[in-house]
């Protein structure tokens, strides 16, 4: 399957009820519900190597920052407008609403996490938004400025890549460790 299935017109109350009902993992986007699949070990891999070097530092810089990973809810709630992901990382700095959010792509996600996704965290104002491809070993950085996303580079293992609102860069070496 090229993408996750989606289930059309669900309000917030659906999903909360589904989310009772089953062990699935599911995401609401604009009233659509999306199933989340299993992640493979490359995913899973990146997404520890990503935590660890963000809590790592954070914990030298001794930082109020602190990341959260899937699963997650991160809620974004404007008016009738209610959506629930799970973003495989989380960055939390210094507001409720975090600063910069990573997503480690997969077979089942990819056009969601590329589209609807980077979409709705662009319109509830994340700062940074990384996009992580395991099989490319590339990780695709997007800022945010004037209300938009800008992208700003896809960066391979030798590079080093700044999260800002960390005020640090992180060795993409590192995050590809092991993959």
């Amino acid at each position: 399957m090229d993408e996750a299935l989606k289930l059309e017109n669900y309000s917030y109350q659906d999903y909360l009820d589904i989310d009772k009902s089953t062990k699935e993992r599911v995401e609401l986007i604009d009233g659509l519900i999306y199933m989340m699949a299993g992640a493979s070990s490359a995913h899973q891999d990146a997404v520890g190597n990503i935590f660890f070097i963000l809590k790592s530092r954070i914990k030298e810089k001794d930082s109020n920052c602190h990341p959260r990973i899937a699963p997650y809810d991160l809620k974004f709630f404007k008016g009738n407008d209610k959506n629930v992901v799970q973003p495989d990382i989380i960055l939390y700095c210094e507001d409720e609403t975090p600063c910069a959010v990573f997503e480690v792509l997969s077979k089942s996600t990819a056009r969601k996490d590329k589209g609807v996704k980077k979409e709705l965290y662009e319109r509830f104002g994340i700062e940074e938004y990384f996009i992580v491809d395991t099989t490319l070993k590339i990780i695709d950085k997007y800022e945010l400025n004037g209300g938009k996303y800008y992208y700003v580079k896809g960066f391979n293992i030798e590079d080093e890549m700044k999260i800002n609102c960390l005020d640090e860069e992180i060795s993409i070496q590192e995050v590809f460790e092991n993959i």
